[in-house]
Parts: structure tokens; C-alpha cells; sequence
């Protein structure tokens, strides 16, 4: 499996084994006439196909190398809708859960949900 840039979106190349992960991709789409996924440029996109093994190519390797080089997180910084009652600080994938949780049972009405 491999990817392109193509207008601002990554063209993905012999996908078949990784279907199912890659429709779980935010605004993807298959393309029936060339047989691709096409996928939106961003960081969600690029850290699910870095996790799944595609292979970056043309200038797709730079754009890649670039966010990662600029030290752009691949995941977005989480803040905790309402603070969470420990002392230490959490990691993103705790206050995630947090949020989920806390929006899910109701326990969050002031604040703002995701």
C-alpha cells in the first residue's frame, strides 16, 4: 500500500487488506473509476497511515517529514471539560476518556461537550 498528494488530499494505492481501517477515516472516499481511497490531508489521516504501514510517495514524503520535523503533534491537545479530581497531571488518552465518560453518564452539564 502506498499514498500520493493529489489537491490537497492523499490518494491511497492498494488498499484492500486496510479497507476497514481506512473507513474509519473522517470524510474518505473510494474513488470506483481509479480503484483509490482518497483521503483528507491532516493529522488524523497521516498518524492512522503511519500506524497501518503506508508508504508515503513524491512529495508527500516532505509534507509528512515537515509535520513532523515542526513538531506538530499528530493528535490535537485534549483539556478536560471539568477539572478531574487527582492531583497528578493526566495523559491525553486519560482526559479523552474523562470527557467521553463524564458527556456520556451526563455528568458534565455546564460545560461544553465534544
Amino acid at each position: 500500500m502506498y499514498a500520493t498528494y493529489e489537491n490537497g488530499r492523499i490518494v491511497i494505492y492498494d488498499a484492500y487488506l486496510y479497507r476497514e481501517v481506512i473507513k474509519e477515516i473522517q470524510e474518505r472516499y473510494w474513488d470506483p473509476v481509479r480503484k483509490v481511497w482518497i483521503v483528507p490531508f491532516n493529522a488524523e489521516s497521516v498518524s492512522t497511515l503511519r500506524i497501518i504501514g503506508c508508504e508515503f510517495k513524491g512529495v508527500l514524503i516532505d509534507m509528512v517529514s515537515s509535520l513532523i520535523e515542526n513538531n506538530d503533534k499528530l493528535e490535537l491537545p485534549v483539556e478536560a471539560i471539568e477539572p478531574m479530581p487527582i492531583k497528578v497531571k493526566p495523559y491525553q488518552h486519560q482526559v479523552q476518556a474523562y470527557n467521553f465518560i463524564g458527556n456520556l453518564l451526563g455528568f458534565f452539564t455546564a460545560g461544553g461537550s465534544t
